[in-house]
């Protein structure tokens, strides 16, 4: 099911306390029935400046609702916690993915978190593997945490930790306007390393897209078409193309920020081409958000073009 992810405001509250009149919803949380609106109003304060909260809606109904809470505490500013619930209805169909993965990219890439807590029922299947496919660990367990249906439960603590990315390449200092030069030659499987610490300092990774699978998944066609860039021994860009013997495909094209704008990007996509030309792919595709203007910009200065067509896609890794 999909769903637009945005910010909760004041007129969702009453939907999102709602949810807690299912019995269901209401034994994995911490709260009680009964609770009065007002109750949930001042629980869900939109004008906390620490609680970002997030709701899915799809057709006007609000399905499901995350809370993400920063710290105050000086000394506790890169964590954070949070909770999340589903309305009864939604629960099973993607909606706790969606949300989450907006939750982790808002931590990683704007809010600069290095760890995400929660605590949840130690029966809680259905919510710990969800947790868990985002990285999250179990690092202990709460006796008797909770009391809940007229008997103790207990309860893991679970954490998702990034730590600082430390770029051990040393560093190449480039000269004002001048052109490096670029060796381009197939990825090895020693580069696997640099070329991970790559993609995290471009930004390329995701919680559903894991760089050492993809890594994998690519080496083992063997097509000679996953490429990369080095400056004096040391990578510096990447570029992993494709061909199934229709249409030519670009990801994970990559250039360390220190070495953007000199045109090394330009240099492997032309090396990519250059390939999937001598395969007979008379056609590359790719596929880049609408809101990344910088890199759309760069492809149509490649004379790429946006195509007449709905992308769709459909994971079956799950």
């Amino acid at each position: 099911m999909d769903a637009v992810i945005r910010h909760a405001e004041v007129s969702d509250l009453e939907a999102i306390g709602a949810f807690f009149r299912d019995p269901e919803v209401t034994r994995q949380t911490s709260q009680i029935p009964y609770r009065s609106k007002e109750y949930w109003k001042s629980l869900f304060n939109i004008d906390d400046k620490n609680h970002i909260q997030l709701v899915a809606e799809s057709s006007g109904q609000i399905l499901g609702h995350l809370g993400l809470r920063t710290q105050e505490n000086p000394r506790r500013k890169h964590c954070a916690s949070f909770g999340i619930t589903i309305h009864p209805n939604a629960q099973g169909k993607g909606i706790g993915k969606q949300l989450m993965a907006t939750m982790v990219e808002l931590a990683d890439n704007w809010l600069n978190l290095v760890r995400i807590e929660l605590d949840v029922y130690t029966d809680n299947s259905r919510a710990i593997a969800l947790y868990q496919g985002f990285g999250f660990e179990i690092e202990g367990e709460s006796k008797c945490d909770a009391f809940r249906n007229g008997q103790f439960v207990n309860s893991y603590r679970m954490s998702r930790v990034r730590l600082p990315i430390v770029d051990s390449t040393p560093k190449i200092t480039p000269r004002q306007n001048a052109r490096p030069d670029m060796t381009v030659r197939t990825f090895k499987s020693e580069d696997r390393e640099a070329v991970v610490r790559l993609w995290k300092q471009c930004g390329l990774t995701t919680p559903q897209n894991n760089p050492e699978s993809d890594i994998d998944r690519k080496t083992a066609m063997n097509d000679d078409l996953f490429l990369v860039g080095l400056i004096n021994n040391e990578i510096v860009a990447s570029v992993m193309g494709g061909y199934e013997g229709h249409r030519g495909w670009v990801n994970y094209l990559a250039v360390i920020p220190q070495w953007q704008s000199y045109g090394l990007g330009k240099t492997l996509m032309s090396k990519l081409e250059t390939r999937l030309a001598k395969l007979g792919c008379p056609k590359i595709n790719l596929q880049v958000r609408t809101t990344n203007h910088q890199v759309l910009a760069f492809y149509r200065s490649l004379k790429y073009q946006t195509d007449s067509v709905i992308s769709l896609g459909k994971r079956i890794d799950d």
